[in-house]
């Protein structure tokens, strides 16, 4: 049997200093680079080895012929010659001896040189295989040394690579006090309170988290203090508004400027007059009342001066005073005033009743429900005077406010509590779910964090927050042929032919005349004009435009995954895209940095194995201005210059256009 080992919980682990709004992933393979030396290559086999062959192939037959003619033929010569002189010199054996010898060398030699011819082409390819057989095992040697090589190289990137973080911390700007999350689910948003909710714990101490959505999405946040022994107290607001008292320990001014900024909240009828008697009134309510000032109490007080029974919760001599401030005339005119006031009040009666616990390293303020009533409008917005109240005490230190659902508070007041956060050096995060009026009159005053966004028009006004940059496309692509050819080829021929003739005789006494004559003539003309003309027109042209276009689509926040967001940094005057994961699972995963880490440059794209110019993580939206001066040209004085846009060619290449050669009327490029 096999014990099941438990898996360690990771929510301690996301405890620890230094704060996160999740993890940035970089991509390690981007630092691999490439091992530039080129395998070594075979040695080639001599092209003369090769020629011998060729050479020896190629008049082998006719050596072989040549050898053994001129061997046969001396050695007949020399028979020959022998044979002679035998004849002359019959008695000398030695003679003829001498010629056989000399004879037969002949034939040997023709012999030989034949087998010399019909062997070289053999001895022309062994050369060769000798020569392949060596530069083979060089080139086995070479190879293997080149190999190990690349192998050492291989290793040290993976051994560098495996040295650097996959997962940095995305952390705010220095200097950030306000932290905006724009969009996303109940799942994305609890996240988000796991992983920054826990860095904020336990790099800033006490935390006070509101969350006016009714899902109580801080349920794993609170299991994480419990889990790194931090004290938690859970408030639910209405239903435990008795254990919990929001204007407890205030003075009498603070209490009523408290009430009516909660009763009228962003009321667009309410008047400065109405403002003004409600806080006169309730002045002069609380000054009877002090210094045990309660909502019961205020709710009693009212109920007196309405001519209800006595309370049990004011003292006689404090219902006489009460009715001494106002004659009864004006009470009975004042009646529906003071019924108003005590509609807005009555469902705070309970509130503080009930002996509650102090403070908590964790406070977590949760609605009942999101329903849209009175009674929840009014804790909202006395919930909101509070937090204000919590913050502006130094008595009472906060390291952080967290408030969920942020959409329904008016954007004074978070203006309002946005000042005081700074001011006391307090994070204040607030989450919207929409970015809708009250959230675009609001985000901006810090980081700002956007998660998935469903509606596409708010997705549209996420995009232009993020900004637009500013792109060279090729805009139009014009290629034109013409020509013209003309050939004119003219032959005229012309012949004319006359011929005439006369003759006359004429007699006179004896004498007899005849006088005759022929004329003639021919004529011939012949004439061939030609004329040719040729004309060929060609261009190719192209135009680059500049498009202003945004620096992330709205459709990629559209389609954002639950546990995704897309950071706007500010960097220096400038300001940068971060994707961050905010999944707390990451924490369990390996090369994972709890800080930020300073990513180093990546190689040169001609060196990488991943070419790449960036990390695909983080996109630069904007970027600070030297202040160094520098010379201007005329266009440029205007205003400032923008990347890509009238800058030296040494600093922005513009485009390059070369003209292509003509490939036909369809051939060249579209």
């Amino acid at each position: 049997m096999t014990d099941v080992v438990p898996y360690p919980n990771p929510l301690p682990q996301l405890a620890t200093p230094g704060e996160r709004l999740g993890w940035i992933f970089n991509d390690r393979n981007l630092y691999r680079r490439r091992f530039l030396e080129p395998p070594p290559q075979p040695a080639q086999v001599p092209p003369h080895l090769h020629e011998r062959l060729m050479r020896a192939q190629r008049g082998m037959a006719r050596r072989i012929l040549i050898s053994l003619g001129a061997g046969i033929g001396l050695a007949v010569l020399i028979s020959c010659c022998g044979a002679l002189a035998g004849m002359s010199d019959a008695g000398n054996n030695s003679t003829g001896v001498a010629v056989t010898v000399f004879a037969f060398v002949a034939f040997l030699a023709g012999v030989g040189g034949a087998v010399l011819a019909g062997v070289a082409p053999s001895m022309a390819r062994k050369a060769i295989e000798n020569v392949q057989q060596q530069t083979q095992h060089e080139y086995a040697q070479a190879f293997a040394a080149w190999d190990a090589r690349r192998q050492w190289h291989e290793q040290q990137q993976q051994q560098a690579v495996d040295a650097m973080y996959e997962w940095s911390a995305a952390t705010p700007a220095a200097g950030t006090r306000r932290v905006d999350i724009i969009g996303g689910t109940t799942y994305g948003w609890e996240a988000v309170l796991t992983v920054f909710g826990g860095s904020l714990l336990a790099t800033r101490g006490h935390m006070t988290l509101v969350d006016f959505t009714g899902e109580a999405l801080c349920g794993e946040l609170m299991q994480l203090a419990v889990a790194t022994d931090r004290t938690v107290l859970e408030r639910r607001l209405p239903s435990q508004l008795a254990q919990f008292d929001l204007v407890g320990a205030l003075e009498p001014n603070e209490l009523v400027d408290c009430l009516v900024e909660a009763m009228y909240g962003d009321a667009q009828g309410a008047s400065r007059a109405e403002r003004s008697q409600d806080s006169m009134l309730l002045r002069e309510i609380c000054g009877v009342l002090a210094p045990n000032l309660s909502m019961a109490r205020l709710l009693a007080a009212l109920r007196v001066l309405t001519d209800r029974p006595v309370q049990a919760a004011l003292s006689p001599e404090e219902s006489d005073r009460l009715l001494d401030l106002q004659p009864d005339e004006s009470r009975r005119q004042m009646h529906q005033h003071l019924r108003r006031i005590e509609a807005f009040l009555h469902p705070l009666e309970e509130m503080g009743t009930e002996a509650g616990a102090g403070t908590a390293d964790l406070t977590c303020l949760v609605a009942d429900s999101d329903g849209r009533n009175a009674q929840n409008e009014l804790l909202k917005d006395l919930l909101v005077q509070w937090l204000a109240r919590q913050v502006r005490r130094a008595a009472t230190p906060m390291g952080s406010l967290v408030i969920i659902g942020a959409d329904e508070v008016h954007h004074r007041s978070i203006e309002k509590l946005s000042t005081l956060c700074e001011r006391r050096g307090v994070r204040l995060v607030l989450l919207f779910g929409h970015l809708r009026e009250e959230s675009l009159h609001t985000i901006g005053g810090g980081e700002v964090a956007l998660m998935r966004l469903g509606n596409h028009q708010e997705a549209t006004q996420a995009a232009d927050f993020i900004g637009k940059g500013h792109k060279f496309v090729l805009s139009q692509l014009t290629r034109t042929l013409g020509g013209n050819d003309t050939h004119t080829l003219a032959d005229t021929y012309g012949e004319s032919e006359t011929q005439g003739g006369s003759s006359g005789t004429s007699r006179s006494g004896l004498d007899f005349s005849r006088q005759s004559g022929t004329n003639w003539s021919k004529t011939r003309n012949w004439s061939q004009t030609e004329s040719v003309a040729k004309g060929t027109n060609w261009s190719d042209a192209q135009s680059a435009q500049r498009v202003y276009e945004y620096a992330l689509e709205p459709r990629v926040l559209q389609d954002l995954p639950e546990y995704a967001m897309i950071l706007v940094k500010g960097e220096g005057r400038g300001s940068v895209v971060q994707a961050v994961e905010v999944d707390p699972g990451i924490v369990t995963l390996p090369r994972v940095s709890m800080t930020p880490v300073d990513l180093q440059p990546l190689p040169d794209p001609a060196e990488a194995v991943t070419p790449a110019t960036r990390q695909p993580s983080q996109v630069t939206v904007s970027q600070p201005q030297p202040l160094a001066a520098h010379e201007t040209s005329a266009h440029q004085a205007a205003g400032p210059v923008l990347p890509g846009w009238g800058a030296a060619p040494t600093e922005q290449p513009q485009p390059e256009f070369r003209q292509q050669p003509y490939q036909g009327p369809w051939g060249g490029p579209q």
